[in-house]
């Protein structure tokens, strides 16, 4: 309940914020964007509300200064990447800090931080913080199974591409579970070290957010989890993206059935995620069973259910995959 209430409040917020400009184009319409963690930096100051001012000495920089907020904000030893607590962090500290797109229009403007690097030492290469946007991994023999990857290419949302080979030591976060290379996905998020060079030498990996990630080529064709689904989508002269609503939840293991009343139901072990009726309303179950309205369209063509992506991608909390 607490995370859908979550969802429901970034929503809300996001509908309120402006988007500085300069940093992310606008997805095309009906199309869920795929904005990434923006990077702020400098030296910081406690303000009486318990907010973070951040400012650096480039007065050209658009987010010379900024406030940072948040519940739940990672803070992380840049040398170490052990957790910190965020009161260690002291006024004229400098920190690197990577917040939501979605900012307000007060000056200096506000926002949520994701994750903040302190205990800087002076000359230090700062590992980056990214999330992974689209994976290029290296090509395997068909044989089964499969061998380990010893290498792998991802692309970030800022554009940042990082070619990350078994070389470098990837550590999981805050969890002693074993990380490898295929773990690298859409959705991720990652902190990197780099060498000298400019390769990454050490990679720490946050717990996927997601149930999975779903990508549409310019042809239409579909992929949920690497793997292409039977029907295509549908682009619409608006620009809005439908998806084969069955093809895709069955490719995440859900059950998909037609009611009358409520038109295609999806479900997981038997509980309802979600109803959508051609020409009506698209529903979502939260954890408690309250039904909730997205916006969105549904159709069907030739005997093929479709949802509007933006929807399906929020009902079924899966990534937008480049």
């Amino acid at each position: 309940m607490k995370k859908r209430l979550m969802r429901c409040l970034s929503l809300l917020l996001c509908a309120v914020l402006l988007s500085v400009p300069a940093l992310a184009a606008e997805p095309a319409a009906g199309e869920p964007a795929r904005q990434g963690p923006v990077r702020v930096w400098g030296t910081v100051t406690w303000l009486d509300n318990g907010g973070l001012l951040v400012e650096n000495s480039n007065e050209s920089d658009p987010l010379h200064e900024v406030v940072l907020h948040g519940e739940s904000i990672i803070c992380l030893d840049a040398v170490t990447g052990e957790s910190m607590e965020l009161e260690q962090i002291k006024d004229g500290d400098t920190i690197y800090a990577w917040v939501g797109p979605a900012m307000t229009m007060s000056l200096p403007p506000q926002a949520t931080a994701q994750v903040i690097v302190a205990n800087i030492p002076a000359d230090y290469g700062v590992p980056q913080y990214y999330e992974v946007a689209s994976v290029t991994p290296q090509a395997m023999i068909a044989i089964y199974p499969p061998p380990a990857l010893t290498w792998t290419e991802v692309t970030a949302t800022d554009g940042t591409t990082l070619r990350i080979t078994d070389e470098a030591e990837l550590t999981p976060y805050r969890t002693k579970n074993i990380v490898r290379l295929e773990d690298l996905i859409p959705g991720t998020g990652i902190l990197v070290w780099t060498d000298a060079q400019g390769q990454p030498e050490r990679v720490l990996v946050f717990p996927y957010a997601y149930q999975g990630y779903v990508s549409v080529t310019e042809e239409g064709v579909v992929s949920v989890n690497g793997g292409a689904v039977a029907q295509k989508a549908k682009i619409r002269e608006s620009g809005e993206t439908l998806l084969p609503l069955r093809a895709v939840a069955e490719a995440l293991g859900l059950q998909v059935k037609w009611d009358p009343a409520q038109g295609a139901v999806v479900s997981r072990n038997e509980e309802t995620v979600l109803t959508a009726m051609p020409g009506g309303a698209i529903q979502g179950v939260d954890d408690a069973g309250v039904a909730y309205e997205v916006p969105g369209t549904c159709i069907v063509e030739e005997g093929v259910t479709y949802l509007s992506q933006a929807a399906l991608l929020q009902l079924l909390d899966l990534y937008p995959a480049a």
